[in-house]
């Protein structure tokens, strides 16, 4: 369709941006490269500074999103090339297999149930999460249609005790598996949605106007760094935030990784992975320590005798009540040092952590022991952004984010006419900025197509 949207990136920022220009009449696709939209903000827990159910806010808009008439969703969709016209864009996509029938799959479950093969999830499997080889991403997915590991598809999990990749027909050539387990259960139920012999699609669009919404990623510590990677109970702030989520690995129990025994004592550490050697993050992401202070806080309401400390550097509490969240959680008790500790060990017998550094007050040393360090990671580009500024001819800035045209004059915009930015794509920022980036970016690119310019 000539008159038509393309939103790359389908996490909080793409949704709304979506159902912002959807309203207005235009016709939008909205894609993403994993096989459910919703992105980073789906998995989380609560969100700062109002500790609302994360899920509860974005399912809504999710739903919308599916139901929206004027909103097409392409999910484990990539873009491939962009051709810029007189009018607009001509795209090329494509969309991966998933190996399932969407007109068919109804979520049903039967053949994750039937599955025989798990392996760790690629967010939560350093805390003890695991899925199956056939998988819905979380349980509000939407599409709500699971889809089927390339992996197993290809044979490349039969070492794993897959059931799939034994055949010495190919799936592209049979049309009546009889080996396949998630294929029999779904015949059982009645839906015969599962296919194996899916292949890619190619799709071609003709859009009016861009919008890149490509997101952010959390920066992952390097080997030995706070102990991560040594130390079975340093986790990330991402991997906490899966903790204490109730749809996460545990059910939401605040459990140390190692013996799964409720902890008393947590400890988090600011800015790791921040610094002006090679490999660290030269800036500041902004909503750190206000992610520190929720978890801090939710700990508490968890269980009031948890016992909470924060090694921080410099304080950021830049938004509307995040002073007052930070007031909070040191009203319930959560001791603030202002000081970097050194490093942190493991005691070989209890696997608690100690974690040595000197008192700002006192200039004293002084050692800590807690059951749990949480390391708060920055925020980093995502890792589809050279493969998208390339496709569309946009740049990128020293960090690897997408550079505007003018942040001051053109705002949002990029060096292509017609090519818009929200969201993560244009560095760290909270959900609210997000969500108020994703309506200027939408109104932008319906004002473009309004103008017919």
């Amino acid at each position: 369709m000539s008159d038509s949207i393309l939103i790359i990136g389908g996490g909080i920022a793409g949704i709304n941006a979506a159902l912002n220009a959807a309203d207005y009449g235009c016709h939008v696709y909205l894609m993403d490269d994993t096989p459910s939209i919703g992105g980073m903000m789906a998995r989380l827990d609560k969100t700062f500074p109002t500790n609302d159910c994360s899920i509860c806010i974005e399912a809504p808009k999710m739903y919308e999103v599916d139901n929206h008439p004027n909103i097409e969703i392409l999910t484990n969709t990539e873009l491939r090339k962009v051709k810029k016209t007189d009018q607009g864009f001509n795209v090329k996509l494509v969309q991966k297999a998933r190996f399932i029938d969407p007109e068919k799959c109804t979520g049903c479950g039967a053949c994750i149930e039937a599955c025989p093969v798990s392996i760790p999830d690629e967010m939560d499997g350093k805390i003890g999460g695991t899925r199956k080889l056939v998988y819905l991403p979380f349980p509000q997915a939407i599409p709500n249609i699971v889809a089927i590991d390339p992996d197993c598809r290809y044979g490349n999990m039969r070492e794993q005790g897959a059931c799939v990749g034994g055949c010495v027909v190919d799936c592209s050539q049979c049309r009546e598996c009889p080996i396949a387990l998630c294929v029999k259960a779904c015949i059982e139920e009645g839906k015969d949605a599962v296919r194996l012999w899916q292949s890619n699609k190619n799709l071609k669009l003709n859009v009016r106007a861009i919008i890149v919404a490509a997101g952010l990623m959390s920066y992952e510590p390097e080997p030995g760094m706070f102990g991560y990677g040594d130390c079975q109970n340093v986790i990330t702030n991402l991997e906490f935030e899966r903790l204490m989520n109730a749809g996460g690995p545990t059910n939401g129990e605040i459990i140390r990784p190692s013996d799964q025994r409720h902890v008393k004592r947590i400890a988090w550490v600011q800015c790791v992975g921040r610094g002006n050697k090679e490999g660290l993050l030269p800036y500041c992401s902004k909503v750190c320590c206000m992610i520190a202070a929720k978890q801090m806080i939710i700990s508490k309401e968890h269980d009031p005798s948890v016992e909470t400390l924060i090694f921080y550097n410099n304080l950021k509490a830049y938004g509307k009540d995040f002073w007052a969240f930070h007031q909070k959680a040191k009203s319930l008790g959560v001791r603030y040092i202002n000081t970097r500790p050194w490093d942190v060990f493991e005691d070989p017998e209890t696997r608690n952590l100690k974690i040595p550094y000197v008192n700002p007050e006192t200039g004293q040393y002084v050692e800590e022991e807690v059951d749990l360090v949480v390391l708060s990671t920055g925020l980093i580009p995502s890792d589809r952004n050279p493969r998208l500024a390339k496709s569309l001819a946009i740049e990128q800035d020293h960090l690897g984010f997408f550079k505007e045209q003018d942040p001051l004059l053109a705002p949002l915009e990029s060096g292509v006419d017609g090519v818009y930015f929200c969201g993560g794509s244009l560095g760290p920022l909270d959900i609210s900025e997000s969500v108020a980036q994703a309506a200027a970016a939408s109104m932008k690119a319906v004002l473009r197509m309004k103008d017919g310019s």
